[in-house]
């Protein structure tokens, strides 16, 4: 089962290994006020990862609420299990 150790391992990289494009991530997290339930944060969008926590223009969202994440439109890591291909 996919954990929240490789996804933090996962944004660890896209923010901070220079061969990576973080445009080139989508991140789909929980958000209850939208009608599909679903949010889209690009990765281009987020500035950090702290207690816990994506940064994502000032505001904080909680990595428990991260339940895919899409790189090149594949998707590399799912909630609950674990996505085919590398990351």
């Amino acid at each position: 089962m996919a954990g929240r150790s490789e996804l933090r391992e996962i944004i660890s990289k896209m923010l901070y290994d220079p061969r990576e494009d973080p445009s080139r991530y989508v991140f789909y997290v929980v958000d209850r006020g939208t009608a599909s339930r679903l949010r889209e944060v690009r990765g281009d969008e987020i500035e950090r990862v702290e207690r816990g926590f994506l940064r994502v223009y000032g505001a904080e969202i909680p990595l428990h609420r991260v339940v895919r994440v899409v790189r090149d439109g594949r998707v590399i890591w799912e909630r609950g299990r674990r996505a085919p291909g590398d990351r």
